[in-house]
């Protein structure tokens, strides 16, 4: 991984840490599994946004400034300039080991409260809902292109019928005029 996106790693890693411990105090004071599922999803809702501030860094180049980066550059008397500096590599990356660290943690404890593969279950079950969520997207995407197209099609049979109202009235014109013409 180059160093930006290590650096972006640990803009993450709080609200990812804040959100492990809640499913944990979840696992251990919950009794509604409600409760329990409600910090999961907050716990994968903060993780997708670390992986998003990974892309944003990369793009917009920003350096990190948590308390591991600011830890690290203090041990290392590194003053952390740029995001190739050993101190900024070295927190991200501990940020990112750390991260990864405790999702195994509260995978081995979901499994030991709920039963052998309960976490591969609930990953694969958010693969599930996440590939259901985007074919219902594309679906409605599809259905919209359709309306739009229909649409286009009301309006062509609306302007067809109008130009045959207005060649019907043309010719009812014609023929009352021819008549009265052939009266006069």
């Amino acid at each position: 991984m180059d160093p930006l996106t290590l650096a972006a790693i640990t803009g993450g890693f709080a609200a990812v840490k804040t959100a492990v411990q809640g499913v944990r105090t979840a696992l251990n004071t919950a009794d509604d599994v409600g409760a329990i599922a409600g910090q999961i999803e907050r716990l994968f809702k903060t993780h997708g946004e670390a992986k998003k501030r990974i892309v944003s860094a990369s793009k917009n180049k920003n350096l990190p400034n948590n308390k591991w980066a600011k830890f690290v550059r203090f041990k290392l008397k590194d003053d952390g300039d740029d995001e190739t500096s050993l101190a900024n590599v070295a927190a991200a990356k501990l940020a990112q080991k750390q991260q990864e660290e405790d999702i195994r943690r509260l995978a081995i404890e979901i499994n030991k409260r709920f039963g052998a593969g309960t976490w591969d279950e609930i990953l694969e079950a958010q693969k599930v809902a996440i590939a259901e969520q985007k074919k219902r997207k594309e679906e409605e995407a599809q259905d919209k292109a359709y309306a739009v197209l229909k649409q286009k099609g009301l309006i062509q049979r609306i302007f067809i019928e109008f130009g045959k109202f207005i060649v019907v009235a043309l010719f009812v014109a014609g023929m009352i005029a021819f008549i009265w013409y052939n009266k006069a």
